[in-house]
């Protein structure tokens, strides 16, 4: 089972547009940064690049954020196999949990479901200079629209693209050496980097959250004049 494939949301007209990297259960370190940052959730915007889940202590914690605090977030590699468990229970399988999902009361296990259905492999950003996308690893194509068009087919390993990246270093490295036309910025995460990363027009801002060797959490405003990121050592106590 596969998530929604693309939505589009309008220009933010009162507030700002913000874009966190990797979460991988470090809600307590979001809220701390939202809060330095002043978030004002009647007038800013909250998206997300995926990978909610997995990692940090507070996975479970994915679903509160997802139905009430995002107002997008793409679905990211680790989402995916956890709609699918989901849609098993949902359906009476009798596998057991495991990890974080032992957390997960039972009787949410269909709003469960039901938020990560609705988490789109691909989201575009209107924005008053220009439009930015946003996915969890890769562009199938280095054209947005054309990206869209392959993601709205349906193809799995279109999908998988989007996901996790394409197969090879070859591949990757063809794709990343030029931008992607059609938008302002294209924003993902999936690749851990120590600071937040731009090449072309293309911003990483996956700077490790839950990995020993990096962990920190990153958002980056993406309505303004210009694209201003952030970046907080993560902190779950």
């Amino acid at each position: 089972m596969m998530s929604t494939f693309a939505r589009t949301v309008d220009i933010n007209q009162a507030g700002r547009d913000l874009v966190v990297g990797d979460v991988h259960g470090c809600f307590r370190t979001l809220d701390r940064a939202l809060s330095e940052l002043e978030f004002d959730p009647s007038s800013d915007r909250l998206f997300g690049v995926g990978d909610l889940v997995n990692r940090g202590p507070h996975s479970e914690e994915a679903l509160t954020w997802l139905e009430s605090r995002f107002d997008a977030v793409t679905m990211g590699n680790h989402e995916r196999p956890v709609l699918d468990w989901m849609l098993a229970k949902v359906l009476g399988s009798r596998e057991r949990a495991q990890g974080w999902l032992r957390k997960v009361n039972r009787v949410d296990y269909e709003r469960w479901y039901a938020a990560l259905l609705n988490m789109p492999l691909a989201l575009t950003i209107e924005t008053p200079y220009g439009a930015v996308g946003v996915i969890h690893a890769q562009v199938p194509d280095p054209n947005w629209d054309r990206a869209l068009e392959g993601l709205s087919s349906g193809s799995a390993g279109i999908a998988d693209i989007a996901l996790l990246g394409f197969e090879t270093e070859e591949e990757e490295a063809r794709v990343r050496a030029r931008p992607v036309e059609g938008l302002r910025a294209l924003v993902h995460g999936h690749w851990p980097v120590k600071e937040v990363k731009t090449t072309f027009n293309r911003w990483n801002i996956d700077t490790g959250t839950g990995l020993e060797h990096l962990n920190r959490l990153s958002l980056l405003e993406v309505n303004g004049s210009a694209l201003h990121s952030w970046t907080f050592d993560v902190d779950e106590s």
